[in-house]
């Protein structure tokens, strides 16, 4: 689940911490500010998810995350606190060996996207 109403889809190339963290600066951003647990959970998890994504992220910050989500669903008085925390676990159930990839090769997920990129230089094809 990737938030509410709508998916996306991503073909094997695609970072998810970094669209996680695209996805949570949204709902951050448009949280009104009127519940505790999405006026500062979404504001931690995007911290969060910034330090993972720019390679300073710590093992337990995954762990982190995950508490994090789960305070925010079912806590607030509009959806938008559940819309929030869905992506989040979503990503970080289906795709956690990639959050653990960001924080063991911090500099290589600087450089390029997840893991399963060929470590070969691929060639430009001409005509």
């Amino acid at each position: 689940m990737l938030g509410s109403g709508g998916f996306i889809v991503y073909d094997e190339d695609q970072c998810i911490v970094r669209n996680t963290w695209n996805f949570t600066r949204f709902y951050h951003h448009e949280s009104c500010g009127q519940c505790s647990p999405c006026r500062e959970g979404t504001g931690w998890m995007e911290k969060v998810l910034h330090r993972l994504e720019y390679g300073h992220g710590k093992q337990e910050d995954i762990d982190l995350l995950w508490d994090i989500q789960a305070k925010i669903e079912g806590n607030t008085i509009c959806p938008l606190g559940d819309a929030a925390a869905w992506p989040v676990a979503s990503a970080i159930r289906h795709f956690r060996e990639e959050f653990e990839w960001h924080v063991k090769e911090p500099k290589l997920s600087q450089q390029r996207n997840y893991g399963r990129v060929s470590e070969k230089t691929f060639e430009p094809v001409t005509a």
